[in-house]
């Protein structure tokens, strides 16, 4: 069982209690409990109401949600994650159930003890205040684009004070329109009245702007990644994020008038650059939170490395770890898909049109994309006004001259028909031809000129160092399309025009991530094997020298 020293090794690196003393940190870890495990139980469940604050000291916990079948997993919580806040403080049942796995110690502070050390330690009450926001904040965003297991820990708007700032302008101005409105009523004059009524409602309404436009920008760390969002009503629309492994160093930029306030700019820089978070509010807290998760991603992989060369140790020696599973019989080969029924002709008309203007389409683990058809549509409106308006010739000359169209004006117009339907044709082919993919491996960009030259640009997905989408301008954020950038070493990938741009950047990390893990297994699984055969040589040889030791000692046991 965990004494208090260990615990003090644990809460110290966690941002919860960043900034306490040793006396401090020695009456948390006093006050700590300590729950065991020995098998799979749960914690708590949904509906519930529990008294007690949980911190996992080893093992793990999934958090799911009982549904009429089975359940849904919401993520899964490692050592040094908390949970049980919300129904502790503000008297809430448990909006999920907690299930811990075998062998998992949790330590737990329960009401009365969590309420005295936050009455009479300042910081740690600062502490949670922000990590209630920052959930409290993400259960009401419940934002679609978090991977598996991926876990909010801050989220937050831009400090107070900005908003305040920005509302200053709408307030003036409504203090000035008050005052046309009183003057109007005042010289009974209907027409300054109802003009300052009008500058009234454009006051109101600009103060709405300027709240909801504030509202929509957020700052988000999780447990894998560093989240920038911003968004100006129907103007513009933008995710930046980098992957925690990405993160080189963490710093935080105040000067004497954002001390004041308690505000900053948190600068988390990464190899291709930085991701700053500016006006945030408690930055200190915040970025000894990034720092803590940029470290624990680090401890993860080193921990899980240590773990895959013990059991490749046990392997070439031929040692089964104690509880582990017997070998699973080989899997029965998949039945083969059942072929696609035959088709009518409406369908298979609608499948041809489909295939020719999707705008992305999954086969297999690739995801193939093209322009959005908006863009399609914008360059070759010219070409079908000029088609539509060719072909109103031989109608029009008809109405007009009540006789048929010459051969000569009727051969011009047929053509010119033809021009523009070639001209349509190239128009389509420019726009199917740009092909943006990404791939299991790779992430692809295709440029083509139709019947000339073709720009390919490709790189491996493991490369991929941050990634950025953009929705700019009133038809952008109206028919759902933007850019998507890539940013890959000194290289920058642009997926320009591609519809819902948040879908293509989570396809990609998604992708990304599943790659980057079965790379570094890749890599490391020659290194683990020729160690693990040289440690397994070691232990025979040993064995060997000790078994020739025993004979020369009792040369008759032989």
């Amino acid at each position: 069982m965990p004494d208090v020293p260990v615990r003090i090794a644990l809460i110290r690196k966690m941002h919860l209690f960043r900034g306490l003393s040793d006396i401090q940190l020695n009456s948390v870890a006093e006050a700590m409990q300590e729950q065991t495990f020995e098998e799979s139980g749960t914690v708590f469940a949904q509906g519930t109401s529990t008294d007690t604050f949980f911190i996992i000291f080893s093992g793990s916990v999934d958090i799911v949600i009982p549904l009429k079948k089975g359940e849904k997993k919401l993520a899964s919580l490692f050592r040094g994650d908390y949970f049980g806040e919300q129904s502790l403080l503000k008297g809430r049942t448990h909006s999920a159930t907690v299930r811990a796995q075998k062998g998992t110690i949790l330590l737990k502070l329960y009401h009365d003890k969590f309420k005295e050390l936050l009455n009479t330690i300042p910081g740690l009450r600062d502490n949670f205040r922000i990590m209630m926001k920052s959930r409290e904040l993400a259960r009401q965003k419940n934002f679609t684009w978090l991977n598996n297991n991926e876990v909010v820990y801050f989220m937050s708007r831009k400090h107070e004070f900005f908003l305040y700032q920005s509302l200053l302008g709408p307030f003036l101005a409504l203090v000035v329109v008050l005052g046309i409105i009183a003057l109007g009523f005042m010289l009974q004059s209907v027409g300054l009245a109802g003009t300052g009524g009008f500058f009234l409602v454009l006051a109101i309404l600009w103060g709405i702007w300027v709240y909801v436009d504030w509202g929509n920008d957020f700052y988000v760390v999780t447990n894998q990644r560093v989240v920038v969002i911003q968004k100006v009503v129907a103007m513009y629309d933008s995710r930046e994020e980098a992957l925690m492994g990405t993160v080189l160093s963490v710093n935080t930029e105040t000067d004497a008038w954002s001390r004041i306030f308690k505000h900053g700019t948190i600068v988390v820089r990464t190899f291709t650059g930085e991701v700053r978070m500016k006006h945030t509010p408690a930055p200190k807290q915040v970025a000894t939170m990034i720092e803590e998760y940029w470290l624990r991603s680090k401890e993860v992989m080193r921990q899980s490395d240590e773990e895959t060369m013990k059991n490749a140790i046990r392997k070439k020696l031929g040692i089964v770890p104690p509880g582990a599973p017997a070998p699973a019989p080989a899997p029965a080969p998949a039945p083969k898909p059942a072929a696609k029924a035959n088709l009518s002709l409406g369908q298979a008309i609608r499948e041809s049109i489909k295939e020719l203007f999707y705008v992305r389409k999954v086969i297999g683990g690739s995801v193939t994309y093209h322009k959005h058809w908006i863009v399609l549509v914008r360059g070759v409106l010219l070409q079908t006004l000029a088609v539509f308006g060719l072909f109103a010739v031989y109608p029009l000359w008809y109405y007009f001259f009540e006789t048929g169209t010459p051969l000569a004006v009727g051969s011009i117009v047929a053509f010119l028909i033809v021009v523009a339907l070639v001209w349509w044709v190239y128009g389509f082919l420019d726009w199917s031809n740009d092909v943006y993919q990404v791939t299991p491996e790779y992430i692809i960009d295709i440029y083509r000129v139709p019947f000339g030259d073709e720009d390919r640009k490709s790189a491996p997905l493991e490369n991929i160092l941050s990634t950025q989408y953009k929705r700019a301008g009133f038809f952008g954020l109206l028919f759902n399309f933007g850019v998507v950038n890539i940013q890959v070493g000194g290289t920058t990938f642009d997926f320009v025009d591609v519809a819902d741009p948040p879908a293509v950047q989570k396809d990609i990390v998604e992708r990304m991530s599943v790659r980057l893990l079965k790379k570094r297994e890749a890599d490391t699984a020659g290194e683990r094997e020729r160690m693990a055969e040289w440690l397994a040589m070691y232990h025979r040889t040993m064995s060997e020298i000790d078994k020739q030791a025993d004979q020369t000692r009792n040369p008759d046991s032989g």
